[in-house]
């Protein structure tokens, strides 16, 4: 019996974001797909980079003086005074805002262990997968998902059961 070891069976798909999307539509396919981050498509619909939940959370969600005291910091604080307008606020703002690069992309075919290589190389915790004409522009790619950490390791499970 054969095993597959590409990726296709980890990809998990799911929309793009686009210039003038807001930052609480971003949150909703995140959470839809579960995922922590989804590609950005610029006006002409070309991926330009990426958008992440950590980048969001962690530019306007925090200010730096908690992240620093993260280890002493206690649950009865009350340093959230005006949450829910802090929240409508970020969530109105243009994902525009967040944009990541550089993005990395794998294609469709790739091997699991390619692809763990890759996010231990980049210091990430997912990857894109899109099917690229070009291997240097890939801006002009078929895009097909994100693998993450959890996909891949699901995929790791799958097999070791049938071995």
């Amino acid at each position: 019996m054969e095993i597959n070891i590409d990726i296709n069976e980890t990809i998990i798909p799911t929309s793009t974001m686009k210039t003038g999307d807001s930052v609480k539509d971003m949150f909703e396919c995140c959470i839809q797909a579960d995922v922590p981050a989804l590609p950005y498509r610029d006006q002409d619909g070309l991926i330009q980079g990426f958008v992440s939940l950590k980048r969001v959370m962690g530019k306007d969600c925090l200010p730096n003086y908690l992240v620093e005291l993260a280890g002493i910091l206690h649950n009865d604080m009350n340093c959230t005074t005006q949450a829910m307008e802090k929240i409508h606020k970020l969530f109105t703002r243009p994902v525009d805002d967040y944009v990541e690069k550089p993005f990395h992309f794998v294609a469709s075919d790739t091997i699991l262990i390619r692809a763990v290589a890759l996010m231990e190389q980049h210091n990430t915790s997912f990857l894109f997968v899109a099917d690229c004409a070009d291997e240097v522009d890939k801006s002009h790619c078929d895009y097909k998902g994100i693998i993450t950490r959890l996909s891949v390791a699901k995929k790791m499970l799958k097999i070791e059961k049938l071995t």
